[in-house]
């Protein structure tokens, strides 16, 4: 069985990019199976790329080739890679940071910088569209057999990758409050996820139930502060009001029910996103 093929990228689906990308695929061998990862990455933000790839790679067969472009340097000296995960998946992407989160979890097992003279699309020549002429093309021919992961391109160290410096950022986790920033957002929904683990978190001895309080500055300048519940899901708290819970992706998080926390109370992501949690007036929810 040849191996699927993941799509991640921030070019939206309201053009023909994607398609685009597909079509070399097909090109290459019309039985290649193709899915979507996501096309909605923030713009330019190999950050919100990597811990992308982070929350979907473990759900997807072993084996599965990823393509993600997110290339604010196209056309530049960036090496564009493919990445063999110890798990079996291989990642072709620029090296700019998106491999961050990957390189820790599952960990990878080689790295290749992909021979751009042999391996691109016939077609090729704009130098800024990358995705279509290089890394779907590669993908196709890995997948197909046509060429194999080893032959892509030379090696190089493992230890080289580009790390995003945001995963460097640690918070600070005491006795019942804990620091860190927003990390990433979901703007379809509206909630945040906080570079705080939920493991981490449990470790500050918050229980389910207990009010929070909750600090959000950006550049230093207050933005939000309440006390919020620390509670299991949604629905615990009344339509439209803003909670505090574990996330789905392992990170502790802030959402309203049914409502959009960020466009409510006008709040963004990245470092310069600092929150404070720590101990409310009244502990326990009323």
């Amino acid at each position: 069985m040849k191996p699927i093929i993941l799509l991640q990228s921030d070019f939206s689906l309201t053009w023909s990019a994607v398609a685009t990308m597909k079509g070399v695929i097909k090109q290459v061998d019309p039985e290649l199976e193709i899915h979507d990862l996501c096309h909605d990455i923030r713009s330019f933000d190999p950050w919100e790329a990597s811990l992308s790839l982070a929350a979907c790679e473990p759900y997807w067969p072993k084996g599965t080739i990823i393509v993600s472009v997110v290339d604010p340097g196209v056309g530049t000296k960036r090496r564009g890679c493919a990445a063999l995960l110890k798990d079996g998946t291989i990642v072709i992407t620029p090296d700019n940071g998106t491999l961050t989160h990957l390189k820790e979890t599952p960990g990878i097992a080689e790295v290749r910088e992909i021979n751009t003279e042999r391996y691109h699309h016939p077609g090729a020549g704009s130098g800024v569209f990358d995705g279509r002429d290089i890394f779907s093309y590669c993908a196709g021919l890995i997948a197909s057999g046509k060429a194999s992961f080893t032959q892509i391109g030379e090696l190089y160290p493992v230890e080289s990758v580009v790390e995003c410096e945001e995963y460097h950022i640690h918070p600070e986790i005491t006795d019942h409050s804990a620091r860190g920033f927003i990390m990433t957002g979901l703007p379809h929904f509206g909630g945040i996820e906080i570079n705080i683990t939920n493991e981490q978190w449990k470790r500050t001895g918050f229980e389910l139930g207990d009010q929070v309080k909750v600090l959000i500055g950006h550049a230093r300048i207050p933005v939000f502060e309440q006390e919020l519940p620390y509670v299991k899901s949604f629905g615990f708290v009344p339509k439209g009001k803003p909670l505090l819970y574990c996330g789905s992706s392992g990170f502790l998080s802030i959402d309203c029910n049914q409502d959009s926390f960020m466009n409510r109370y006008g709040i963004g992501t990245g470092k310069d996103w600092q929150i404070y949690l720590g101990e409310a007036a009244n502990k326990k929810k009323k």
